[in-house]
């Protein structure tokens, strides 16, 4: 990865948070981890990439020394910060990614974790619902028991590591001779190799397979909450644990209202006489119709706040209000007898006006003077 720029490579900006660029590097490792693309060497190698990337930006002080020297200019001193790279194997990071712990038994690895979007409607978010999703996930291997052997065999201690998965080194650097850890490359940080492979599942232990899940969906989500479903994610290796389910939510646009939180927000037109005049009227709110009075002098923005018609909170507890901002209908068209009564209504009131010309809105609203 020398010369990429590591925020690039997780597609992140440089003042990308802890958080988007965790979310950042878990899409990426799904759509390219090995066992995903088995056989796809240019999925391997990006893996690797992000997985090395990810390494860096996930840890603060690793991050802070590479914002303010890089990764591609050597310290001063004349040692290379990309050695630094070199010492996380992918092993490491999965592990730090799906595990989350240490390695203290690196053949049995808990299971990723896995995610899924649904979207739902404004009525679903009011009352809540049921959502069946579907999804990829790495389960165990039937045939091999998880093992990633060939029946009637079993995997080996590795030999160039005793089976602790991981080889120390001493390396160079401008703090000076540091000792670091990095997994072994002959088992990969596993402890343990494989002589004869299972046909199944080429040895990992893992297949692909794709599932459905029903999940609750409680009342008043917004885009962006995410539920967790745990032990739904992906099987670990030997003992490890499964991983969860993370369900990104996003609740479909309406046309008919806009929302804030648990407010939500319509608009009703109402005529020049109901405005100036006052009346009783209704307009449609998200599970009914919602009745409410125009005020004489209602101006054209006002709003009409309709307490309890809006939208539940996530944790329970009372309704949100709806807002009904009044929107004046002026016409576009008068008969003769209607623009004279308005001019009389002017003519009451000291207005004076001239008559319109042309054939702009002005003039298209009264007509022209017949006789």
């Amino acid at each position: 990865m020398p010369g990429d720029d590591l925020y690039s490579v997780l597609g992140v900006s440089r003042d990308a948070s802890a958080d988007e660029i965790r979310s950042a590097y878990r899409r990426l490792a799904r759509q390219y981890h090995p066992d995903v693309n088995p056989g796809n060497s240019e999925a391997e190698e990006k893996f690797k990439e992000i997985s090395a990337a990810y390494a860096v930006l996930s840890d603060a002080e690793k991050r802070a020394q590479y914002d303010q020297y890089g990764v591609t200019e050597p310290f001063q001193g004349g040692v290379n910060p990309n050695d630094f790279l070199r010492d996380f194997g992918f092993g490491d990071i999965f592990e730090a990614f799906f595990g989350g712990g240490g390695r203290s038994d690196p053949w049995n690895e808990r299971g990723g974790d896995e995610e899924v979007n649904v979207e739902v409607g404004l009525e679903e978010v009011l009352t809540g619902t049921e959502k069946e999703v579907r999804y990829k996930r790495l389960a165990r291997c039937l045939a091999c028991e998880g093992s990633g052997a060939k029946s009637g065999t079993k995997p080996e201690t590795c030999a160039t590591c005793s089976g602790r998965g991981s080889v120390t080194r001493l390396v160079q650097s401008f703090l000076g001779q540091m000792q670091t850890t990095a997994p072994c490359p002959a088992c990969k940080g596993k402890g343990k190799t494989i002589k004869d492979p299972c046909p199944e599942c080429k040895g990992r232990g893992l297949r692909v397979e794709e599932t459905s899940l029903t999940v609750e969906v409680p009342a008043g989500v917004e885009s962006g909450n995410t539920l967790r479903v745990s032990g739904k994610g992906s099987d670990g290796t030997g003992s490890g644990g499964t991983g969860d389910l993370y369900v990104a939510l996003r609740v479909r646009a309406d046309k008919r209202f806009a929302r804030e939180g648990t407010t939500l927000f319509t608009v009703k037109e109402v005529t020049f006489a109901q405005a100036v005049l006052g009346d009783e009227t209704e307009v449609e709110g998200i599970d009914s119709t919602v009745g409410f009075a125009i005020p004489p002098g209602t101006t054209h923005g006002h709003r009409f706040r309709l307490k309890g018609h809006g939208l539940p909170r996530l944790h329970g507890g009372s309704r949100g209000d709806l807002i009904v901002v009044a929107e004046i209908e002026v016409p576009n068209k008068l008969s003769d007898e209607q623009a004279d009564l308005l001019r009389a209504y002017a003519a009451s009131r000291g207005e004076i006006l001239k008559e319109p010309s042309g054939s702009g809105f002005l003039g298209g609203l009264f007509g022209k003077k017949k006789g």
